[in-house]
């Protein structure tokens, strides 16, 4: 008996230690080669107090010239995600034998070590690639890299956008703002710039992002088309799928048309709800997305089947904030007051949607560039907006501006960049 309980404890043993070397091999996925970069290909420069950054060329290249280029901000961000996980793992508790016990940072890593391989799955190799240049260049542990991309898909954002065009503005012209509400007490705006992408192969773009991190909240590409997102609180998501943040970035540098970016959302393996507002300033037209995990409904503007009674609906006006006003996807909501509340007296419902929709009522056929931008700065939300970014795509320039310390980016000085001129440049 002895020997059989020696011999199965051995068995034990031996399972357990492959288990756990799985285990480490699982979560810690191996890496590609490191790679000559030829740093000049890329470039930083500071415009108006906004660091430019320009990257140009493979996924491990413009990863590297990221990392080296914004090494001092991009250990500054590695640095700030390690208190985020300090912070977060007293409030992570579970119970045994009645104790409660927090949940120690090293869970939480493990945490986002298994998010990151179940998501990895999702997206292109090539970001793999870039992420890896990235490390390399900033001399930041990959693992930590790799766990800052997946960190916001734990977190929850509010956010608000729109896009007019046609009859709605004075001058003809395509405007497509978004404000990016998120936790400005994390301090993410200290590691702000406006980053000028050209991929081998891919559309170029422009966006708003932050130092290690390579996905995109905001942005405009070659091609005219403009990308914002809203965050929309719901039961229906799953942790597989392609982060948001990296949802946009492939949809920036893929898309050609309307239908490319319709394309892209509607076949994506998503994560979690969110609203979107993408456009083609080609045409000019947009259209707003309302998805969760396995819905997607998509609305273009004056809308009929918008007919619950909360819509406001305008002619060459596409405008979102958290509510959706599909019912399918609204029942699975949990933000705005939730299903089956109205979400009048929400601060998304009352400030953020209907306050973009009766600025461009009261403003119809005379928005131009300063009437945008101050739709833009009114509906931002107050004590968290990090960002705000207003395209002009019929003449391919950009304003925006960041968060300021704990100072809204609302009440910044927006910039205004002329992207011909900064393609130009990276050439």
């Amino acid at each position: 008996m002895k020997k059989l309980l020696k011999r199965g404890l051995i068995a034990f043993v031996v399972l357990f230690i492959v288990l756990a070397t799985a285990s480490v091999f699982y979560v810690r996925p191996g890496r590609g080669p490191r790679e000559t970069v030829d740093l000049n290909a890329g470039s930083l420069q500071t415009i108006d107090g906004i660091r430019v950054v320009h990257l140009k060329g493979s996924p491990y290249a413009m990863g590297y010239q990221h990392g080296a280029l914004l090494k001092t901000e991009v250990q500054r961000a590695a640095a700030g995600f390690d208190a985020i996980l300090d912070e977060a793992s007293g409030e992570f508790k579970f119970t045994i034998a009645g104790r409660q016990i927090a949940l120690p940072r090293e869970g939480i890593n493990i945490i986002l070590d298994v998010l990151y391989r179940r998501c990895s799955v999702y997206f292109p190799a090539r970001y793999a690639r870039e992420l890896e240049g990235l490390a390399d260049g900033a001399g930041v542990p990959l693992q930590k890299v790799r766990r800052m991309q997946v960190l916001s898909e734990l977190t929850e954002r509010a956010c608000s956008a729109f896009a007019v065009w046609g009859n709605a503005t004075g001058n003809g012209k395509h405007y497509h703002g978004h404000n990016f509400d998120w936790a400005i007490e994390s301090k993410i705006q200290d590691n702000a710039g406006l980053f000028i992408y050209q991929p081998d192969g891919l559309v170029p773009f422009a966006a708003p992002g932050y130092a290690g991190l390579i996905g995109h909240f905001s942005g405009m590409n070659a091609q005219k088309i403009t990308v914002s997102m809203i965050g929309a609180i719901n039961t229906d998501g799953r942790s597989t799928g392609i982060p948001l943040a990296l949802l946009l970035r492939s949809l920036l540098e893929q898309s050609k048309n309307l239908d490319d970016a319709m394309r892209i959302i509607t076949t994506a393996h998503r994560t979690v709800g969110y609203n979107y507002v993408i456009s083609d300033g080609k045409v000019p037209t947009a259209r707003a997305f309302e998805t969760t995990a396995n819905k997607c409904a998509i609305f273009t503007d004056n809308d009929p089947e918008e007919t619950v009674e909360y819509a406001i609906r305008i002619d060459d006006a596409v405008f979102r904030a958290d509510e959706a006003m599909d019912q399918n996807v609204r029942k699975t909501q949990k933000c705005s007051k939730g299903w089956p509340n109205m979400p009048y007296g929400s601060n998304s419902y009352d400030h953020r949607y209907k306050g973009i929709a009766t600025r461009i009522k009261q403003n119809y056929g005379k928005i131009d560039d300063t009437v945008a931008l101050d739709i833009l700065k009114a509906t931002a939300m107050v004590d968290a907006n990090i960002h705000g970014f207003l395209a002009n795509a019929t003449d391919n320039v950009v304003y925006y501006a960041h968060a300021a310390g704990l100072e809204d980016a609302s009440k910044q000085t927006y910039v205004r960049f002329d992207l011909n001129q900064l393609m130009q440049q990276a050439k």
